[in-house]
């Protein structure tokens, strides 16, 4: 009787949270909440609302594009089972509730494309099963905190499109398992970090459309053997391309146009058999553009306009 009293229990905590919510929502365009969300049916029946099969607690909540109005109550901090939690492409707006941090088993976050604001709290680096954290396309501002470095299981990074200033933590990349991080539209300033550790899982990184400035660090690529799309454009980078990154042979994508770099293009470009993208126009490179670009069979646009390359035009065959 005392188990079956406690489940009991555990199950109106997260019927209590989920309602929460729904009070919290001052607009529902297709009536899914107000028509589904009821105490009169099972938790685990509502739409967006998945359990788990042995406890029966909710373990994921996805309201994905339901043009959602309103904010975040604290209460959803009390569903200690959940996993997953989408609430992407709403109008969600407010701060986070500090009680989120509660969700520890949570592995999977996504807040992108509504309008949350105020500072990316420093709390989301205790959820430590974090595979993936998504906040892209909202008004937060302040700092990256420097406690995201803590998500030791963090798989993908997407805050684009923000208002986030400072610079770039060094402890992101210390996150051995990170594959993505999409930091491109805020104003980030300052130098670009490396990271001592070899980070092989990691393939794309957007810092593009920000205000980094200095030199793009010579030992970078050291340590990014599997790095395939890098994306430093329209930011205020200066200094030479680093020799570093010829050791990138799983290369497609290479932009650094719109910044501040020069020096000549080194004939190890054409070490980089994957390359299909090369974006370095609007930069101050010089000298002559490398016979070896020809070697790239897989280019499929070149594009080194508005500097100061000189010599003869190369048709690729």
């Amino acid at each position: 009787m005392p188990t079956f009293s406690m489940k009991l229990i555990t199950i109106l905590t997260d019927q209590s949270a989920l309602l929460a919510l729904k009070d919290h929502v001052i607009h529902d365009p297709e009536n899914v909440l107000t028509t589904n969300w009821s105490a009169s049916s099972p938790v685990c029946n509502w739409f967006g609302v998945s359990c788990g099969s042995r406890h029966r607690r909710v373990t994921a909540l996805d309201l994905t594009g339901l043009g959602l109005v309103g904010t975040l109550p604290p209460h959803l901090g009390n569903l200690s089972f959940l996993s997953l939690l989408y609430i992407t492409n709403n109008s969600f707006y407010g701060r986070l509730p500090a009680q989120l941090s509660n969700l520890h088993r949570l592995k999977y976050l996504s807040f992108g494309n509504n309008y949350f604001g105020g500072e990316i709290p420093s709390w989301l680096g205790s959820l430590i099963e974090l595979r993936r954290l998504f906040l892209y396309q909202n008004n937060f501002k302040g700092v990256i905190p420097f406690s995201l470095g803590y998500l030791s299981k963090l798989e993908f990074l997407t805050l684009f499109e923000n208002r986030i200033s400072g610079s770039i933590p060094s402890s992101i990349f210390n996150i051995s398992t990170l594959q993505n991080i999409y930091l491109s539209y805020n104003m980030l300033s300052g130098s670009i970090p490396s990271g001592p550790h070899e980070l092989l899982s990691l393939e794309l990184i957007d810092f593009s459309s920000n205000n980094l400035s200095g030199h793009i660090p010579k030992d970078m690529f050291d340590h990014l053997p599997n790095l395939k799309e890098l994306y430093l454009s329209v930011n205020l980078l200066s200094g030479r391309i680093p020799a570093s990154l010829f050791k990138c042979k799983e290369l497609q994508m290479l932009s650094l146009s719109y910044n501040q770099m020069e020096g000549s293009l080194p004939i190890e470009i054409g070490n980089l058999s994957m390359l299909q993208y090369i974006y370095i126009g609007r930069n101050h490179f010089e000298g002559k553009i490398p016979k070896q670009i020809g070697n790239l069979t897989l280019l499929v646009d070149f594009d080194c306009s508005y500097s100061n390359f000189t010599g003869e035009y190369i048709r690729k065959n």
